[in-house]
């Protein structure tokens, strides 16, 4: 049995521009470290995006910054 934090759940991801705009959103069922390989290939992806915010409900969980 999986443990809490292994549980899939829902996290919106949200590709933002230098200017704050989110051009990417994205709607994800995973586990979290799935959710991280998505946010890395988000960043991969859209060149217009300085970094991927990761929430979960009302609830900012990560962002991941361009390198």
């Amino acid at each position: 049995m999986a443990s809490v934090n292994d549980a899939e759940d829902y996290y919106t991801l949200l590709g933002v521009r230098a200017d704050g705009v989110a051009s990417v959103i994205e709607v994800l069922m995973a586990p979290m470290p799935a959710v991280r390989h998505k946010a890395d290939a988000l960043l991969a992806e859209h060149a217009s995006c300085v970094h991927v915010e990761v929430w979960k409900g009302a609830t900012l969980i990560d962002q991941f910054a361009r390198a």
